[in-house]
């Protein structure tokens, strides 16, 4: 998921990609993209803020 989020520019600035992109990438709905995106941004910033 994360891998498909750079790779299609969700992460890009500017932002190149929607979560209906990064969705499409990986075969899932726009929603669950942006719930696994948000999930994985919490991990990625609480170790960094540790």
């Amino acid at each position: 998921m994360s891998k498909a989020a750079v790779e299609v520019g969700y992460y890009s600035e500017p932002r190149a990609a929607t979560h209906e992109d990064v969705a499409t990438a990986v075969g899932i709905a726009p929603t669950t993209a942006g719930s696994h995106l948000r999930k994985i941004e919490s991990r990625v910033f609480g170790a960094l803020v540790r």
